[in-house]
């Protein structure tokens, strides 16, 4: 098996008739060199002919004109799984939130309604106290007392004294 070198690929093209290509030359310009533009395309002596003005783009006849290249796929169908799959998480992404959002509302407003309910329960307990401390009012339990047959000792006062040595004892002096 013979290889051939880059020399007999352009003695053979040059046979052929096929114009050789020259590598692009890289790197910066020279001073003063002006930039090259794409070159225009030009007419080729068998080529089809054209009508109209310009430098012939509207072929004379369909059957002349060269067949239409091959058309590459669409970027757009190749892209549309991705967006599919972006456009997808997105909207994910936001019923989630939605949710989220619905579920921190609904414990504000359970949170609300328990501390309305304390409320109204601290009330009830402030009303009850203060019913408590108007029953044990001196007024309240005399009629109570009377109520069980007990009756005031108007005769016979039973004074306290200070406390001494017998504080034990009540004072009958006065």
């Amino acid at each position: 098996m013979t290889t051939r070198t880059e020399q007999d690929s352009r003695r053979a093209a040059a046979v052929r008739g096929v114009p050789l290509k020259t590598a692009p030359k890289t790197g910066p310009r020279g001073p003063g060199v002006p930039h090259q533009s794409k070159p225009i395309p030009r007419s080729r002596p068998g080529g089809p002919e054209t009508t109209g003005p310009g430098d012939g783009e509207i072929p004379a006849s369909p059957e002349r004109a060269r067949p239409a290249l091959k058309r590459r796929p669409s970027r757009g169908r190749q892209r549309a799984p991705f967006v599919l799959l972006v456009v997808g998480l997105m909207c994910g992404g936001l019923v989630s939130l939605l949710l989220l959002n619905t579920v921190l509302a609904q414990d504000s407003i359970t949170a609300a309604n328990l501390r309305d309910e304390i409320a109204v329960a601290r009330q009830a307990n402030e009303e009850a106290k203060l019913a408590n401390e108007k029953e044990m009012g001196p007024g309240q339990l005399a009629e109570k007392a009377e109520f069980q047959g007990e009756h005031r000792d108007w005769d016979k006062p039973n004074v306290l004294t200070d406390a001494g040595a017998d504080s034990s004892q009540v004072d009958q002096g006065r």
